[in-house]
């Protein structure tokens, strides 16, 4: 499913009543698809639909404009964090590419940024969404490699030490001659 088809589903189901499913699917589609601020954009727009003005600002925070209910919703959600940089970073966890960020979105993000580490001494670091199914099927294939692998070695060492035992009491008889 395309990303448009995914968003026309999420819109049914968010028009259908089914507001929280909805929510949570888009949430998961921006952590698919962190660079691409139209998602956030449409989920803050899901919640200040809802009314939960704080939660719109918290996603509409990397969103440059002129819009009074915009600039009021990240006003809120900004007071509602007491102002404090690490803890927005820590809340909208960014993992896209900054460099393809508006101008506006980077320089927030660096604005927070240095709060951060000026309250804190600390910037939280997300690393770059990467394709995790990739990641992680690569990593499976191998440990069942390495699983098999082990386990053929530990079949041929109990045929060594079968063998060495036989063979020991092999020579026993022979030198005793039961």
């Amino acid at each position: 499913m395309d990303l448009k088809e995914k968003l026309d589903k999420i819109d049914f189901e968010f028009e259908n009543g089914l507001r929280f499913k909805a929510t949570n699917r888009l949430r998961n589609l921006i952590q698919e698809n962190p660079n691409e601020i139209e998602l956030w954009n449409k989920l803050a727009e899901f919640y200040y639909e809802s009314g939960f003005l704080d939660a719109a600002g918290k996603y509409w925070i990397l969103t440059e404009t002129t819009e009074e209910r915009i600039i009021k919703c990240v006003e809120i959600y900004e007071k509602s964090v007491n102002y404090s940089g690490n803890q927005i970073l820590q809340e909208i966890v960014f993992r896209g590419d900054k460099t393809k960020l508006s101008k506006f979105a980077q320089q927030k993000l660096t604005d927070l940024e240095l709060d951060s580490e000026k309250k804190t001494k600390y910037v939280p670091k997300y690393n770059p969404k990467q394709n995790i199914q990739k990641k992680y099927n690569t990593k499976q294939i191998q440990t069942s490699k390495d699983k098999l692998i082990g386990k053929f070695f530990f079949f041929v060492f109990i045929l060594i030490v079968i063998s060495v035992i036989v063979g020991f009491v092999t020579i026993i008889k022979w030198i005793f001659g039961n």
